[in-house]
């Protein structure tokens, strides 16, 4: 039944192409190697909302693992539509080791963000165990994966999910990432402190007086732009 949705969803994304949709998209996401069929991602989150109607919540892993597999753009978009509904109420374990394998496959930020924020980030605020997993790609000489270990953090700076005393555990998700050169992970970091700095600007302020000077150019022009 699971594989029988799977291509229901993938088959309806396919009657929606549009041209002009998946060339835009291919060009926007230059650095991925994954086909584009060309649908809107509102379009997406509506079809997978559609199909997974009355599915049991443990049924939703097979689901999400046999989008990922076909490898264009929009059915890896709806297995993470699929997972984020899985990771607030799954097992924290199962969705937590999928995750990590995606991560590994993962090519464009456009897949890469919306699997850490808001998806890593409602694991990371369900079982503090997340941050070992978070800790384990910071030193990764995949730099997607470098990215994916200060993304999920950036769900915890939203307004609606803040509180003071994840500022600590934010910063510290951070501080590894504000020398590296590499453009998509020096963008997170600063996309990072930039959310951090709307709850908290003093805190952001004197982060960068201690930290300036390790920041590389790019971080504290990220960072720095709500200040």
């Amino acid at each position: 039944m699971v594989h029988a949705i799977s291509n229901t969803i993938h088959q309806d994304l396919i009657a929606h192409s549009n041209p002009i949709r998946k060339e835009k998209i291919a060009e926007y996401l230059k650095t991925s190697s994954l086909g584009f069929i060309g649908v809107e991602l509102p379009d997406i989150h509506l079809m997978v909302n559609t199909h997974i109607k009355g599915l049991k919540i443990d049924d939703l892993p097979s689901l999400m693992d046999a989008l990922w597999s076909i490898k264009t753009f929009e059915t890896r978009v709806a297995a993470i539509d699929v997972l984020k509904v899985y990771a607030k109420k799954g097992d924290v374990a199962i969705a937590l080791k999928i995750a990590d394998r995606w991560v590994e496959d993962a090519d464009t930020w456009g897949v890469t963000d919306p699997l850490c924020s808001p998806t890593i980030g409602i694991l990371l605020l369900r079982d503090p165990k997340v941050v070992d997993t978070l800790k384990s790609w910071r030193t990764s000489e995949n730099f997607w994966k470098r990215r994916c270990s200060l993304l999920p953090y950036l769900y915890l700076t939203l307004k609606t999910q803040y509180r003071p005393e994840y500022s600590k555990k934010i910063l510290e998700a951070v501080t590894p990432h504000i020398s590296d050169e590499e453009f998509f992970v020096g963008k997170a970091a600063g996309w990072v402190l930039r959310e951090l700095s709307k709850r908290d600007p003093e805190l952001i302020q004197e982060y960068f007086k201690s930290h300036g000077k390790r920041m590389t150019k790019l971080v504290i022009r990220e960072g720095s732009k709500k200040l």
